[in-house]
């Protein structure tokens, strides 16, 4: 049962990446996915309680506060940086992957991925045609090759908890 829906998450990985690439956008559906094949994984072998959940939850608003904050002192006005410097998408992509992460592999993670992303974008901004950073796309390319190398028992990226 673990192995289907661990493949059920690397497809839904999947869409993200060709949707977020394409129309720098991804499906609601797509997000609430993640949410409940992650929340099984987490279901069929406990490894993370509520709290924990929570606890990469409060990390990522702090960040998400202190980005708003730099932000509106960046601008000098009051901005929401939700559609002007992250997506809505993006973000909850953050919430529905805290299932698969202890909070420090998680903090990790966000990490990681973060440069990761800016990285690739940064080579691959002359090919693109927007100039626009495909976090939730580059993030789940990200995690589809860390299940991929779980899964072939060649490394566990991360310690991911499936």
């Amino acid at each position: 049962m673990k192995t289907i829906v661990t493949i059920v998450l690397i497809v839904v990985f999947v869409i993200i990446t060709f949707q977020d690439f394409k129309y720098r956008a991804i499906h609601a559906v797509t997000i609430i996915g993640i949410g409940i094949a992650a929340t099984i994984l987490n279901y069929l072998e406990p490894k993370l309680t509520f709290f924990d959940m929570l606890q990469s939850i409060s990390f990522l608003m702090i960040t998400s506060i202190a980005f708003m904050i730099y932000h509106t002192l960046k601008n000098k006005e009051f901005q929401n940086p939700i559609d002007q410097s992250i997506g809505l998408g993006d973000v909850l992509f953050f919430v529905v992957i805290t299932p698969l992460f202890q909070v420090h592999q998680y903090v990790l993670f966000f990490s990681i991925g973060l440069i990761i992303s800016v990285v690739l974008f940064i080579l691959s901004k002359s090919i693109l045609k927007e100039q626009t950073i495909p976090l939730a796309g580059y993030l789940s390319f990200l995690l589809i090759i860390c299940f991929g190398l779980k899964m072939l028992n060649i490394v566990n990226p991360f310690f991911l908890e499936f």
